[in-house]
């Protein structure tokens, strides 16, 4: 049906797909998740015409990390980390992004976050920042276009490489012809201002300067995010190193005893 409707009506498919590609799901939290993020002080934050959740923990005297979630993720992804970091006297910024999370529902794309971050990490300047999947690309456009922020460490928990991958996906998914994909892209490329194939993580990074290091911790066994991506991403990363570990999904590395490791290591080579 798809395939005799996208013949007829690719400007009208095209609007579906995207309007598809733009809503994302909201997953429930765990209970031990849900405990880390009732520590928090939160406020509201108004952005367009969303209500932002912001969280925050620790002292404001202290250095700043920020905590940047992926594409249908939030803030309390990261709970498994939040008390390593307070252990090490960092404050702790985070926001769930527009329809995700606890901030309210409405029409987004996968690239709007960014415009919002920009604004907080200029006000925050954070020294360390810890993102996972499609909030890896996020923080990347941020650091692009603002080369005065400077990161000293930057830790990816996975990453994609190129946004095309994301759109021979949902093609792959409904059956898309080349005349409803260029119209998805021409949307895409009309809401973000850039070209699509300048989208992706090897262009972004490899025009960093303002990175000290950048660590990219990924699973081999992530279905999700392929491995062969980060990897691509890394050898275009002048200043990253990665580490592959096993056994994990695509969530569940976040969790995982190896990361809560590495960035104690890390956070211990900071200080």
């Amino acid at each position: 049906m798809v395939k005799y409707i996208q013949h007829l009506f690719p400007n009208i498919v095209a609007n579906k797909v995207y309007k598809y590609m733009s809503q994302p799901k909201v997953r429930s939290l765990r209970d031990s998740e849900e405990k880390v993020m009732s520590l928090a002080k939160t406020e509201v934050v108004t952005y367009k015409n969303f209500l932002l959740m912001r969280y925050e923990w620790g002292n404001q005297k202290n250095k700043t990390v920020f905590l940047v979630h992926g594409w249908e993720g939030q803030t309390g992804n990261f709970a498994s980390l939040i008390p390593i970091l307070l252990k090490a006297n960092y404050k702790i910024v985070s926001f769930d992004a527009p329809s995700h999370g606890k901030s309210s529902i409405g029409k987004t794309n996968m690239f709007e976050f960014s415009n919002m971050l920009t604004l907080e990490f200029k006000k925050e300047m954070p020294e360390l920042v810890i993102s996972h999947s499609f909030g890896s690309v996020n923080v990347a456009r941020v650091l692009k276009l603002y080369p005065e922020i400077d990161v000293k460490l930057w830790l990816l928990v996975t990453t994609p490489n190129n946004f095309k991958s994301r759109i021979k996906e949902i093609a792959f998914k409904f059956d898309l012809n080349n005349a409803v994909i260029k119209k998805v892209s021409t949307k895409i490329e009309a809401d973000v201002n850039e070209n699509i194939n300048d989208l992706n993580m090897i262009t972004y990074c490899s025009q960093l300067n303002n990175v000290e290091k950048a660590l990219i911790v990924h699973s081999v066994t992530d279905k999700v995010l392929p491995v062969e991506g980060a990897r691509e991403v890394n050898q275009s990363f002048t200043q990253s190193k990665m580490i592959e570990l096993n056994n994990y999904g695509h969530y569940s590395i976040l969790w995982s005893k190896e990361l809560q490791l590495v960035l104690t290591q890390e956070l211990e080579n900071l200080n």
